[in-house]
């Protein structure tokens, strides 16, 4: 048995068993286990569907963690929306997407800007187009009057040439 010699706060000093001194300097340290391959069930085909390559390990971390199997369906449609609708520079990153549990949200839907050159223009420059509902066709000032709808039935002003 080896032992060595110490002093325990400027006290006489000791022999002290080096198994003890080792034991106490050296503690072990819990191993980090990676997340099972079934709690990570889905996350591949969640991440390649999100396409925002960032935070993917902190990501893994958070589905191994919380995301239950029941959730993975909801999870995947939510996002398959949430894609199509939100800007990819937009997205929230992926680790933030789960922790803020972002898939039980609402997606609102925004109407896509009107693109006023698709219209026909009077003599003045003002574009002009008809009415979805009843099919009046009246002049409008600019985009955003387009964009309000007919002034007879409120509804989608359409082009036409």
């Amino acid at each position: 048995m080896l032992e060595i010699l110490i002093r325990e706060n400027g006290g006489e000093p000791k022999w002290v068993a080096a198994s003890e001194v080792l034991g106490i300097i050296m503690k072990k340290k819990p191993k980090t286990s990676s997340p099972s391959p079934l709690s990570l069930k889905g996350f591949d085909v969640w991440w390649k569907k999100y396409d925002k390559k960032v935070t993917k390990k902190q990501a893994m971390q958070y589905w191994a963690k919380h995301i239950k199997q029941e959730m993975v369906t909801g999870i995947l449609w939510h996002t398959k929306r949430y894609v199509e609708k939100v800007e990819k520079r937009y997205r929230l990153d992926p680790v933030r997407y789960l922790r803020n549990e972002k898939f039980n949200d609402e997606i609102i839907e925004q109407d896509k800007r009107i693109d006023v050159t698709e219209y026909k223009h009077d003599t003045t420059g003002m574009p002009m187009g008809k009415c979805k509902k009843c099919g009046k066709r009246d002049t409008y000032l600019n985009q955003w009057e387009l964009y309000k709808g007919s002034d007879c039935c409120g509804e989608k002003v359409l082009p036409f040439k």
